[in-house]
């Protein structure tokens, strides 16, 4: 058996994260009976097509790994459809003579990557958004970002791998160093190979400033440290904003159909899923903590604050004497720490649609935990004179945000 010799070609430009990436260009010899050919394409085509203006004859045929096809009156029927990147293949030539064909050029395929200047930069986190443009035909296995301490990121080093569509995409990177300069480019895995867009650059906030807003050191035994007001409050007894989970402004109604994370429903979730029946046509992306760009406290407060999880907000009642009290008119619960230190949550009830319902009677506090077992749901701390506790409530509710910070950024 003669093996075939091969003529390659393969252009790749790139301007700014811009990738035009044209087809191979293979010229085949078949001899009488069997040969060994590659598909050199990059890109998945029609028998047909692929051969182009080569007409094979009456008793060619066609085998590749798993099936085979044979050449009949102008039709070729068998398993063999079409040509796949990276493949092998046989060919049957039933000619006495030597002949040649060159493989049809699969399209142009153009990659286009982009990395969108950072936002939403605190002491620990960024935002990194990007755009990917594809050709037609062309796939995605994976995009995201490349971020690092160096120039030139790869995904050698620290990336995200979040999605495999194109066109706009933000991705929060987090656990970030205060006062560091980063590095970050975006990144897409395509038919065609890697690619990478332009390189940009951000540097953290300084760490360790509470800015504007009070804290208190209830002597934890995480350390945490907890805001002496509510959000959108002055004084520990304002009742300050409500926010529906997830969302990082007051508004004026609050229902499903206003709930930014959602399609309308409580089962068409469009962020913060881990069940697809809860997910916008079986959405799932598994987050159950709120990303910083999507927490109330980090929004509004920035530099560290952050909404508690559902964790720490057990360890505040687990280790602090807690009792139904008035602080200037206004009920609510004063948490008593044993280092002599309270905290004074006021009883500001809920929103839904435009009202708000139980304010001086009960307390609605959002964690930062989604509710695993039922998505459309996330955890909070929820009291009234009598007893305070866990619960759960649907997302779109507008609730009371009481921010917190790490000890180790003051």
């Amino acid at each position: 058996m003669k093996k075939l010799g091969l003529f390659l070609t393969l252009m790749l430009v790139m301007t700014m994260g811009s990738y035009r990436i044209f087809a191979q260009s293979v010229t085949i010899t078949l001899v009488p009976g069997w040969n060994w050919i590659s598909y050199p394409n990059s890109a998945v085509m029609s028998v047909n097509d692929a051969l182009g203006a080569f007409t094979p004859m009456n008793g060619d045929k066609i085998k590749s790994q798993f099936s085979n096809s044979s050449y009949l009156n102008g039709y070729w029927r068998g398993g063999v459809t079409h040509f796949i990147p990276g493949w092998g293949y046989m060919y049957y030539s039933a000619r006495t003579e030597v002949v040649e064909f060159v493989f049809a050029n699969s399209e142009t395929s153009e990659v286009v990557v982009t990395t969108l200047d950072p936002t939403d930069i605190t002491a620990t986190s960024a935002v990194v958004s990007s755009t990917v443009t594809i050709g037609e035909g062309n796939h995605i296995y994976a995009r995201g970002v490349c971020w690092g301490t160096e120039p030139n990121p790869n995904i050698d080093g620290s990336h995200t791998t979040d999605s495999t569509i194109a066109g706009s995409l933000s991705d929060t990177l987090t656990e970030l160093t205060s006062n560091t300069t980063y590095y970050v480019r975006a990144y897409v895995v395509t038919d065609y190979g890697l690619a990478y867009g332009n390189q940009l650059s951000f540097t953290t906030e300084v760490g360790g400033s509470g800015g504007d807003h009070d804290y208190v050191d209830l002597g934890l035994p995480s350390g945490l440290l907890w805001a002496t007001c509510n959000v959108g409050a002055d004084t520990p007894e304002d009742y300050g904003d409500h926010f529906a989970w997830g969302e990082t402004q007051p508004k004026e109604y609050y229902n499903w159909s206003t709930y930014q994370h959602c399609m309308g429903s409580y089962s068409t979730m469009t962020k913060y899923c881990n069940n697809s029946e809860y997910g916008y046509n079986g959405y799932i992306d598994n987050l159950t903590i709120l990303l910083p760009m999507d927490d109330a406290a980090t929004a509004n407060w920035g530099n560290g604050w952050r909404m508690p999880t559902r964790e720490e907000w057990q360890e505040l009642y687990q280790n602090t004497t807690c009792t139904w009290t008035t602080l200037n008119g206004v009920n609510g619960r004063l948490f008593f720490a044993s280092n002599g230190s309270s905290l004074f949550l006021p009883a500001a009830g809920y929103r839904l649609d435009s009202s708000l319902y139980l304010a001086g009677s009960y307390g609605y506090y959002w964690s930062s935990s989604l509710h695993a077992a039922y998505p459309s749901r996330a955890w909070i701390l929820m009291f009234r004179s009598l007893d305070f506790f866990m619960s759960s409530n649907g997302r779109p509710y507008g609730q009371s945000v009481r921010p917190v910070r790490s000890a180790s950024q003051n």
